[in-house]
């Protein structure tokens, strides 16, 4: 039987095991894909931060730097807008596109994004 102070040495003991674990799990990306409502994946180059989407939407903005129309097709000076369901409601929004590098290639003035339908 154990002690009292073997029991407390080993759980400290697993405790510590956990967080090296933890740590080395923590650095690996994590993509959460809810296949019912996800229907696109959006990735930032830069940092490899993505995310997931139900819609995937190209706003136009105006001289006066409000959003006009949405538009299905990327364009130069069109931000990526996921998940819009108001106005002010949306999941991410990027800066406006500067250039179009491919079909699913896009970069702003902040970043370069790739999106993906899955």
């Amino acid at each position: 039987m154990k002690s009292f102070l073997q029991k407390v040495n080993t759980h400290r003991n697993m405790k510590k095991k956990m967080n090296k674990l933890g740590n080395k799990l923590a650095d690996r990306p994590k993509l959460y894909i809810d296949l019912a409502i996800d229907n696109y994946v959006v990735t930032r180059k830069e940092d490899n931060k993505q995310m997931t989407a139900n819609t995937v939407k190209f706003i136009q903005w105006n001289e006066n730097g409000v959003g006009g129309s949405l538009h299905e097709e990327p364009a130069i000076g069109r931000s990526i807008v996921l998940d819009l369901t108001g106005p002010e409601s949306y999941k991410w929004l990027t800066s406006q596109i500067v250039e179009i590098i491919s079909n699913t290639e896009f970069k702003t003035k902040n970043s370069t994004y790739t999106l993906h339908k899955v």
